[in-house]
């Protein structure tokens, strides 16, 4: 596999990492809308319905991202079977800074994404099922 083949996999790779992302934004977005809008007032079942489709769909994108992340790994492991390279690229966020603790950059960006994910439907549980919304006004 020559240098060039592998930068186009990786861009490839990196424009599917940030369609998933995005997707995956518009879901907790559409969500997080739905909620304030409707599901706020909803009975249990509507809202538990709508929780376990968010979560399908964001394990469905985790499970794309893992995927994802094999892939780019691979890309990882060509790159350095490569004797030199033109670009003078030397990896693709497998630099390790004493600030990071013994973490990579590709590492710290996997953890510090997957604790946000986490945060976040975390607080649309709490949103959905334990947190009381104050009465809407009736409309005069």
């Amino acid at each position: 596999m020559t240098e060039a083949d592998i930068l186009n996999i990786r861009n490839d790779l990196t424009g599917l990492v940030v369609s998933v992302f995005s997707v995956s934004f518009g879901m907790v977005s559409g969500y997080i809308a739905g909620l304030w809008l409707f599901l706020k007032d909803a009975p249990f079942s509507l809202r538990f319905l709508a929780f376990t489709l968010l979560s399908f769909g964001l394990a469905f994108m985790g499970a794309l991202t893992f995927g994802l992340h094999e892939l780019l790994l691979g890309t990882q492991r060509a790159w350095s079977k490569l004797p030199a390279t033109d670009t003078g690229i030397p990896g693709f966020g497998n630099d390790g800074p004493d600030w990071l603790y013994g973490f990579t950059l590709y590492e710290a960006a996997a953890l510090l994404g997957g604790a946000a994910f986490l945060a976040i439907y975390l607080a649309l549980f709490y949103l959905t099922f334990c947190y009381r919304w104050p009465a809407q006004e009736e409309a005069r």
